[in-house]
């Protein structure tokens, strides 16, 4: 996949605050959280227990005051988690400073129906880490739910105030999330054996035969699909929150986008294979694409977002292409993986070359805008010129 948002970089710095850049839409945007307790699945990483998911949802609002919500919504032991890993605990406290543009509990705008979309993080990523994008949605109406992963993201915050982290109770990476990133070890050349490849047959058997090598990936992909399931499908029985009501209201839960980056994006298309109340699937350099879509037909529209890391280009063309019912691919110059989320702005990140040569504001300004206009154009019938190819979005090339 990414072989690991954590082994991008080794900090040894600690990161500094950065300013996050204002939504660009109407509304201004509220934001609330619930959990779903999933009663059909026993917990793996717990023994006893049932699988609970977080949902950290943004919406519009016409609020204009109100309690500014934290950019570490898990708080400092999410961050230093991920920093645990890094050899350098503290190296993103500083991320506390940070100030989103979003309003706790502020109540929902106006009336009406409003687009829904579920999202999902990568894989042992920080949760917070998107908040740039979602808030920028929320803006301009939609509902935006945020899928955390629990003990699959730098952490989760469960029933009782538990705190979920990827780490073990000595402070190492949980023994189920090395065996999925263990897997990984061959992605990069497999990739670039399959974007070199000239035959499309032989781009699929090589993709087939990595995807086959993966068993503890694709039990984590199934994982996440059910959690996706089970926050559409628990969402009206769940909650007291009179914002958790009054969104489950406006939205359409037979008719939604759902979208992510790295595995979220994989897990996004994963459950839109089997799930035919998503409209629209979009996924953020998630490469290649795990589970079944090779051999089956997704009868929804994809976007495939790539980043120029090298030998990786394209890689899921030979599934996409054959899979969708259109598929559309955005190719994003100067970007890496982490680019397409906050972690563009990370100075330590930056500092260890984590990311590309985009400017951070130019990368947020280029994911917002190709996810907007994706979800507008298909669950509101707005239709893009960008990716209709009819206007030019600097650094970005369409291919239909």
């Amino acid at each position: 996949m990414v072989r690991s948002l954590l082994a991008l970089a080794f900090v040894s710095t600690i990161a500094g605050p950065f300013e996050l850049p204002p939504p660009t839409g109407r509304f201004h945007v509220g934001t609330t959280r619930w959990l779903v307790v999933d009663e059909s699945r026993v917990e793996s990483f717990a023994p006893g227990r049932l699988r609970e998911i977080e949902v950290v949802a943004w919406y519009p609002t016409t609020a204009s005051a109100g309690t500014v919500a934290p950019y570490l919504r898990e708080g400092l032991p999410g961050v230093r988690s991920f920093g645990t890993l890094l050899r350098s605990v503290n190296a993103f406290d500083d991320l506390a400073g940070v100030r989103t543009h979003a309003f706790v509990d502020a109540p929902v705008a106006g009336g009406g129906r409003l687009p829904l979309l579920v999202f999902s993080h990568g894989y042992t990523a920080p949760p917070d880490a998107y908040t740039a994008l979602v808030e920028d949605l929320a803006s301009h109406g939609f509902v935006v739910l945020s899928v955390v992963h629990a003990y699959e993201a730098t952490g989760a915050t469960l029933g009782e105030g538990r705190f979920a982290s990827l780490l073990g109770p000595d402070d190492k990476l949980r023994p189920s999330i090395a065996s999925v990133l263990g897997e990984w070890g061959a992605e990069d050349a497999t990739m670039a054996a399959v974007t070199r490849a000239g035959d499309r047959g032989e781009q699929r058997r090589l993709l087939r035969s990595y995807l086959d090598s993966l068993p503890q990936t694709t039990a984590a992909l199934e994982r996440w699909v059910d959690d996706i399931r089970a926050v559409v499908d628990r969402w009206p029985r769940t909650g007291d929150n009179a914002i958790v009501r009054s969104l489950r209201g406006r939205v359409d839960l037979n008719r939604f986008g759902v979208f992510g980056h790295s595995m979220g994006g994989v897990a996004s298309a994963a459950f839109c294979l089997d799930d035919k109340r998503c409209a629209a699937v979009l996924n953020l350099d998630g490469i290649p694409q795990y589970g079944a879509m090779l051999d089956r037909k997704l009868n929804q529209p994809l976007l495939m977002v790539y980043s120029g890391r090298p030998g990786r280009l394209g890689a899921s063309d030979p599934i996409y292409a054959e899979s969708a019912s259109r598929y559309v691919r955005a190719d994003v110059a100067d970007t890496l993986h982490l680019d397409f989320s906050d972690m563009v702005f990370w100075p330590a990140l930056r500092e260890r070359h984590a990311t590309g040569a985009i400017d951070p504001v130019r990368a947020v300004s280029v994911t917002r805008t190709l996810v907007r206009e994706f979800f507008d154009q298909e669950l509101a019938g707005r239709r893009s010129p960008i990716l209709g190819g009819e206007r030019p979005l600097a650094g970005v090339t369409i291919r239909r």
